[in-house]
């Protein structure tokens, strides 16, 4: 593998077209280009050559902060030894690592690493240093709607928040995620309001609690969004949703099963 260390003028690099990062906070890079006033910039950023300059693999942000600091010239590493590909999965693997994405950014990014390398859910977790668990998790935030993935983006919405909606049909997902936010809900209390509303009612229209606490007893258990229904002799049925064969593997993992 050929590195090589040098200080590159700040004009020369140009962002890669397929970079992880899509939004930058504005009073973060201010406060980041104060830091690089002070003290230079402590890590490189990454490049590779190309013809009319470099392309940015990893460090956009302390490149675009870089600028505001009025800099000339950044440290960085340049890596003339990576094909196209190898290039894109060194700048998403760096940005996974860091965790300096947004909630969205990162399953974009998590998906793209998996369509370029053909990696299942745990390959892709120990690629980056993560779990399995993890990466599903971020992946099914790829079912929300664009309206929801604003809201988890801007931090209105929680993780858990996202998980729970993303396991609805998208026309649904807008109005219960208005629904939480007008009420507050925790992650919990919007799990609970999704069950209802996919759950099927009884003639005379009644619930019994000690099902529901069970429902959410085993959805927390299993981490998997659960159903379960009965009628009054105590036969129903027990549902369990997944969104991908991957969380198919650990729900069956959870549940002791061995091929």
């Amino acid at each position: 593998m050929t590195t090589t260390t040098r200080d590159v003028p700040i004009e020369q690099i140009r962002p890669g077209a397929n970079q992880a990062r899509r939004r930058f906070d504005e009073a973060a890079l201010d406060e980041l280009a104060e830091s690089l006033r002070a003290s230079g910039v402590i890590q490189p950023v990454v490049l590779r050559s190309i013809d009319d300059g470099y392309e940015l693999l990893a460090g956009e942000r302390r490149w675009r902060a870089a600028q505001r600091a009025g800099m000339k010239r950044i440290p960085a590493i340049v890596r003339n030894d990576l094909d196209p590909v190898s290039a894109q999965v060194l700048g998403l693997v760096e940005n996974l690592q860091r965790e300096s994405l947004s909630p969205m950014e990162t399953a974009q990014g998590l998906r793209r690493l998996a369509d370029l390398l053909e990696l299942t859910h745990e390959a892709i977790g120990h690629r980056i240093g993560k779990s399995r668990v993890y990466v599903s998790n971020f992946l099914r935030l790829l079912k929300l709607c664009d309206e929801v993935s604003a809201m988890v983006d801007a931090g209105e919405l929680s993780m858990g928040h996202a998980r729970a909606l993303a396991g609805v049909a998208p026309e649904q997902q807008k109005r219960m995620a208005d629904e939480c936010l007008r009420r507050s809900w925790t992650v919990r209390q919007l799990e609970k309001a999704l069950a209802r509303a996919a759950a099927p009612k009884p003639a005379d229209g009644r619930r019994e609690p000690e099902w529901e606490r069970l429902e959410r007893a085993l959805g927390e258990h299993l981490a998997c969004p659960v159903t379960l229904q009965a009628d009054g002799s105590g036969r129903g049925e027990l549902r369990l949703r997944f969104f991908s064969l991957d969380e198919l593997d650990g729900l069956l993992e959870q549940l002791g099963y061995r091929e």
